[in-house]
């Protein structure tokens, strides 16, 4: 590879001044960057795991919290109650309410509510009270032979769009050897939050406790408290810290870089987390990495002045000549170098004057080769297309007459007149040379006109035709002629080659992902899987490229099938045209794809 001046001149400046000093910052930053990392993180684990101890403590106050609620003699006989005894149930409330609630809000201004149901008829609360489907799923923890009877915290749950933290726990009578009935204390987040909040680095970062569920059980963000952490910081912090249950990880990069410490409660299972900015903590390194990058700046600045001046005029040269070869590149063939100096830069310039000369002359006659190309093959395809279009078979049309002739010799009644009014419209349709291209709401109407008059030829052929309203068939283009030949093939080699009366013909549409499937189906006898591959096979293999050449291998029955796919890809291109999607005992389905908007204008 040959270098530029200016290449070599850059990769020597690089080499001797800019690299070494580069890489003495790197690695002065980096290091720089860890041990503060580090410290930070030491300093955090302290917190966090004195945060957790506060958190720990709070939690384990509701088996006391607990104690003074179950041992008062309202709440025993409340717990003795029997299910029918309603008066009783009544009085034991109203004492509840006014003397324990209040003594227990009036010390404990977190405790947002008591709830305690012994089965779906008898339960206390110090608020409203439903039995939903909550509610439902602690009565079910009655019945388990081997309930847990210390309190277990739920989670986060909102009542009236409050979070609260809920627990619960089952009271156990031992004297009657049975689950008496569910506590469940709901508590207000405000204890919490004052512990949390006040957790700071010199009054920066911000923290948030999360259950081993993904759950916020705080987050400075109300709106976020109850919902469920993002993935990368479960599987970073939570899930991803090998066993240990504190640690500390980096996020983000750039100015959005945090470092993230976290610590697990081994009662709870609790992680608190603590969020602190990189910034933060290594202000004061980037402001001296800058100072030391507007030093060596300065360096670096005389240092290409000197180095550079000599080279300055055979530099700038080069660079001229090479914007306008870009220039050039990009499609502007006009630009022209300035050709004034005799010396070896001025032959140069001159030389490209010369070239760019050359080029356009070039692309004048290139441009005027592929013009006439182009016009030969648009015209080679208005050939082709033409030819197809006189090959689409007329023998209906023979054996139309031919039954019209019989009728007219046994009744010469209203099937003539029908007959003759419909091979009317079907000549119409057919000779109009001005429309290749027709909307599928036309095609429609004249297969249906047709699919009359070969009613007349076998009265137990059944047809069915299956598309979507007028109106969406009006904006959907086809090949004039496309389904006719497709109805002929099933007449003939489905039914009447084997002998078989035509019995069931269907057109059925539909909008897919390519554009608009229309299926025309029967129930003959079908081909053989051989032939149905070898059609498909020459359906895929007719591309742009070789639409104009001669079908040497199609010969026969195929004829007609291959003439529609190929009117199609002259037409419309890949991927629309024929596809036979089934074939066999019980009948053939070809299916036609073809845009589903007027893309051929």
């Amino acid at each position: 590879m040959r270098w530029s001046l200016k290449r070599k001149l850059l990769v020597v400046i690089v080499i001797s001044l800019f690299l070494p000093f580069l890489l003495l910052g790197y690695l002065w930053y980096s290091r720089t960057e860890q041990t503060i990392e580090h410290n930070a993180a030491s300093y955090s684990r302290l917190l966090l795991e004195q945060m957790n101890r506060s958190i720990d403590s709070y939690v384990s106050e509701l088996d006391q919290l607990a104690i003074p609620f179950l041992l008062n003699p309202a709440i025993q006989s409340f717990l003795h109650l029997k299910p029918d005894d309603y008066y009783g149930q009544f009085q034991l409330e109203k004492k509840i309410r006014s003397e324990l609630y209040k003594n227990l809000y009036s010390s404990r201004n977190d405790i947002y509510k008591f709830t305690l149901i012994m089965n779906e008829n008898l339960y206390l609360s110090s608020q409203d009270f439903v039995l939903d489907e909550r509610n439902r799923s602690y009565l079910k923890l009655l019945d388990l032979d081997d309930p847990v009877t210390d309190f277990t915290i739920e989670g986060v749950n909102r009542i009236s769009g409050i979070p609260v933290i809920t627990a619960y726990k089952v009271i156990y009578d031992p004297m009657d050897r049975r689950n008496k009935g569910i506590l469940i204390v709901d508590l207000k987040l405000n204890r919490i939050a004052e512990m949390i909040s006040g957790l700071k680095l010199d009054g920066v970062g911000r923290a948030y406790l999360v259950n081993n569920g993904g759950q916020y059980i705080y987050h400075p963000e109300s709106s976020l408290i109850g919902s469920i952490t993002e993935d990368t910081l479960m599987n970073e912090v939570i899930r991803g810290d090998g066993g240990d249950r504190g640690g500390f990880v980096t996020r983000g990069s750039g100015a959005g870089r945090t470092m993230i410490g976290f610590q697990t409660s081994e009662l709870t299972n609790w992680t608190i987390l603590f969020e602190v900015p990189m910034k933060f903590l290594t202000a004061e390194l980037v402001q001296m990495r800058t100072m030391a990058f507007i030093l060596f700046g300065c360096i670096a600045v005389v240092a290409m002045l000197l180095l550079g001046s000599f080279t300055f005029y055979l530099i700038r040269s080069l660079s001229l000549i090479q914007r306008l070869m870009r220039r050039a590149e990009e499609g502007n063939l006009n630009v022209r170098a300035p050709a004034k100096s005799k010396d070896e830069i001025g032959m140069l310039y001159l030389s490209f004057n010369t070239m760019m000369d050359e080029y356009r002359r070039l692309i004048h006659v290139e441009h005027f080769s592929q013009l006439k190309e182009k016009e030969m093959q648009v015209r080679q395809k208005e050939a082709v297309l033409t030819a197809l279009q006189s090959q689409i078979n007329p023998h209906f049309l023979y054996n139309t007459l031919g039954t019209i002739h019989s009728y007219a010799i046994l009744a010469g009644v209203q099937p003539i007149s029908r007959m003759v009014s419909n091979l009317s419209d079907i000549f119409r349709y057919s000779m109009d040379s001005d429309k290749q291209v027709v909307s599928l709401w036309n095609e429609i109407r004249y297969i249906d006109t047709y699919f009359d008059l070969q009613k007349e030829r076998h009265e137990e052929l059944h047809t069915e035709i299956q598309v979507e309203e007028d109106a969406r068939l009006k904006e959907i283009p086809c090949i004039k002629l496309m389904l006719q030949p497709l109805v002929e093939n099933a007449l003939i080699h489905g039914y009447q080659d084997q002998e078989l009366p035509p019995e069931y013909i269907g057109i059925i549409g539909q909008l897919g992902s390519d554009g608009y499937e229309i299926r025309v189906i029967d129930k003959g006898r079908g081909m053989d899987t051989e032939v149905q591959t070898h059609f498909n096979q020459l359906f895929l293999k007719l591309t742009h490229d070789n639409l104009l050449q001669g079908d040497r291998r199609i010969v026969g029955r195929s004829i007609g099938l291959y003439n529609v796919h190929k009117r199609l890809r002259l037409v419309y291109g890949e991927p629309y045209g024929l596809w036979i999607e089934e074939t066999g005992a019980g009948g053939t389905t070809i299916r036609v794809l073809v845009p589903a908007g007027n893309k051929a204008g």
